[in-house]
């Protein structure tokens, strides 16, 4: 049984996931506020993206879900589930196996792909404004291809993170992270010039001008150079979509955070007390590097309430969560931690006080653009905010008191 631990763990939240988007009470690019499939919305998703320019040149996802549906005689909208499902269980798994190639315990494996799972941009894909397509399969590719890296698989590497990008260009985003865990790689050779690592780097490159290929032989052969030139041309209008007004603001603002929020928190609380792994480091700071470069992108050229575009900095996180922040999220399960914490008025009154913030920030100051009453948004604000609460709190309390608690 503990053999497939990950995979029962995969199947449960895929499971919890559908069962979340077809609730009566939700709204989601599934269900369309009734608990039958939307076939028809669905179907004009997947047109959809086949004929607008900027997902035009993304075809791989389109093409999986029509060639499913017509291998298994099955709608487009039911094609459209058992994919994109399909990709988010075998995610999952490739997050346990690269937590393992990056020295996790078998249970910091399972723990990783659960906080996985409890992402936002993950757990909520297919409710709008979220509105994931492209994703999983992304997602999976891009997994693939960090795995073949860190095997110096390149064979692998070169078609697995060119297919990556084609599945969604922003992936690019990820490169220069790439390079710095190569770095550490590389950081056995002696000379760091030598014929063999050039070639390496060269191979690492690699599938950026491969793409810069299709995209010039796609937009030729398709005849969409003007439609995309006008996109991209129009793209700076998203900042004042996203910053126009000051409820577009919040919803901006909470839209990273409720992505990014939790890792970033973790990792300024865990930093102090302890000094990371020189791997751990290479993934920090890949990390923070991808957060720089995607983040203000995102923000100024997309619209942001789409949560799932901040998350592609977390493919350096996700397979590290144990690892990383493992002592900083035990404060969270030690009872008697909680009850020396309670006795003292002052720390019941700060948490109390948080607590508020903590609901005022999620159900008063945050506004969904799409109706909170259609899906759990503002709830998960809370909870997040919640624990992030109580856990300042526990290490406020732990700080004050380390001499009189040994």
């Amino acid at each position: 049984m503990k053999n497939y631990l990950q995979y029962i763990i995969s199947f449960l939240f895929v499971l919890l996931i559908y069962a979340i988007h077809m609730m009566p009470v939700s709204d989601s690019m599934l269900n369309e506020n009734n608990t039958k499939l939307s076939h028809v919305f669905l179907a004009s998703q997947i047109r959809y993206h086949q004929e607008f320019a900027p997902f035009a040149r993304r075809p791989l996802t389109s093409l999986l879900i029509e060639g499913s549906s017509g291998t298994f005689g099955i709608t487009l909208g039911e094609s459209f589930v058992l994919v994109n499902l399909l990709l988010l269980f075998f995610s999952g798994l490739l997050i346990y196996k690269i937590s393992l190639k990056l020295n996790a315990t078998r249970g910091q494996a399972l723990f990783n792909q659960v906080a996985y799972f409890l992402t936002f941009s993950i757990l909520f894909a297919f409710f709008p404004p979220v509105f994931s397509y492209d994703e999983p399969l992304q997602y999976c590719l891009i997994m693939l291809s960090i795995m073949a890296l860190i095997q110096e698989k390149w064979r692998h590497y070169v078609p697995l993170f060119l297919m990556a990008t084609i599945a969604r260009e922003s992936t690019v985003f990820l490169w220069p992270g790439l390079v710095i865990i190569f770095s550490g790689l590389s950081l056995k050779s002696k000379n760091m010039w030598s014929p063999t690592i050039r070639k390496k780097l060269f191979l690492l490159f690699l599938p950026l001008p491969l793409y810069g290929i299709y995209l010039g032989i796609f937009l030729w052969a398709t005849g969409i150079w003007k439609e995309t030139s006008e996109v991209v041309a129009n793209r700076l209008s998203c900042y004042f979509q996203n910053f126009g007004t000051y409820s577009s603001s919040v919803e901006t603002i909470v839209s990273f955070f409720l992505v990014l929020g939790p890792s970033l928190y973790f990792l300024y609380m865990s930093i102090k007390p302890k000094a990371f792994t020189l791997l751990e480091k290479k993934y920090v700071l890949a990390f923070l590097l991808a957060l720089v470069i995607n983040s203000p992108i995102v923000m100024a050229a997309t619209l942001a309430r789409e949560t799932r575009l901040f998350a592609l900095p977390l493919f350096f996180i996700w397979p590290l969560v144990g690892q990383l922040f493992g002592k900083e999220l035990r404060l969270l399960i030690r009872p008697y931690l909680y009850l020396d914490c309670i006795k003292d008025w002052r720390y019941s009154m700060l948490l109390l006080l948080l607590s508020s913030i903590s609901y005022a920030v999620a159900f008063r100051l945050y506004i969904p653009s799409f109706p909170s009453k259609d899906n759990f948004f503002n709830e998960y604000l809370f909870v997040m905010l919640l624990i992030m609460s109580v856990h300042f709190v526990l290490v406020t309390f732990k700080e004050k008191n380390r001499d009189t608690m040994g």
